[in-house]
């Protein structure tokens, strides 16, 4: 079976296999490369992301254990000047529920309040004693100061330790919804390539089924071709055959005509069918000549 160059066309040109589906293709692929370098763009950048938060976690953790430390020393410092208020307590032999020691205590709370939160009273009874504290009073007050210094120092530093550890945990519980959010990502990703997958194999099945319609409807079309063309050659043979026939007759009824003619050159009426006979033969020739024209002209068509 021979494949005219135009069925060739409609099947391995723009109809099945043309631009319309490589453009289908073409975008796949594009889309493909796109859903790629996006993956390596956000592979990049979350890298980055984690360098910097690991750079910003070890800031924190330095933070943390640089304060560790200095509150190890602020500490020991404090609990030094507190030994030395002990000291001299011991030294000037005060005892807890003397008078000396009650003002002593009074002066340490009015140290660690403003005055407007005194009332009268006491602001009264600090007057009075601000000017006129005893040597172990002055000592006590002038260590108190000091060791109120680094109480407050170790209290500041304790509170910016828990707020860097808070900051770890943020970092940490943030890098485990965007881990989840990458793990949906991939999820994402994969469910797009196996679609990609499945919709280039449902390409190449259509085009496939399309080929053997059309394959199918090109041999369809040959057969019925090949029929005509078959019936075609018959009946010109056949017309042929009719042809001669009516030729060989023709020649026969001429040669009788001839032999009539010599043998009845007198008799009219003869001469006169004899006429007619042969015209009738001459007309069906003339016949059969223009179906055979008419035959030919189809088969040109």
């Amino acid at each position: 079976m021979k494949i005219l160059q135009q069925d060739k066309g409609s099947i391995f040109g723009n109809t099945l296999f043309g631009t319309k589906d490589m453009d289908v293709r073409d975008r796949i692929a594009q889309k493909n490369h796109l859903y790629r370098k996006e993956a390596l763009h956000v592979r990049s950048t979350a890298n980055k992301g984690e360098q910097r938060l690991d750079k910003t976690v070890e800031d924190h953790r330095g933070r943390i254990s640089y304060l560790m430390e200095e509150n190890e020393k602020l500490l020991d410092s404090y609990q030094a000047y507190n030994r030395k208020m002990d000291q001299a307590k011991a030294e000037y032999d005060i005892k807890d529920d003397s008078q000396e020691q009650d003002d002593l205590e009074f002066l340490k709370k009015v140290h660690d309040v403003p005055l407007s939160a005194l009332s009268e009273e006491e602001r009264d009874r600090y007057e009075q004693l601000k000017d006129h504290m005893t040597d172990y009073q002055k000592f006590s007050m002038d260590c108190y100061k000091v060791a109120v210094g680094y109480k407050k120092q170790l209290e500041s530093n304790q509170r910016e330790m828990i707020a860097e550890a808070a900051s770890v945990r943020l970092i940490g519980l943030a890098r485990l919804k965007q881990h989840a959010m990458v793990d949906a990502e991939t999820a994402k990703e994969n469910i797009l390539n196996s679609a990609s997958k499945e919709v280039q194999g449902m390409l190449v099945s259509q085009a496939q089924e399309t080929l053997d319609q059309k394959t199918e409807q090109i041999k369809e079309e040959a057969d019925q071709r090949e029929e005509k063309q078959e019936e075609r050659e018959e009946h010109i043979e056949d017309a042929k055959d009719r042809q001669t026939e009516a030729q060989a007759i023709a020649k026969e009824i001429h040669t009788k005509v001839e032999e009539l003619s010599e043998q009845v050159t007198d008799s009219g009426q003869v001469m006169q069918d004899v006429k007619q006979v042969v015209q009738k033969v001459i007309q069906e020739q003339k016949l059969l000549e223009e179906e055979l024209k008419g035959v030919m002209i189809n088969l040109n068509v």
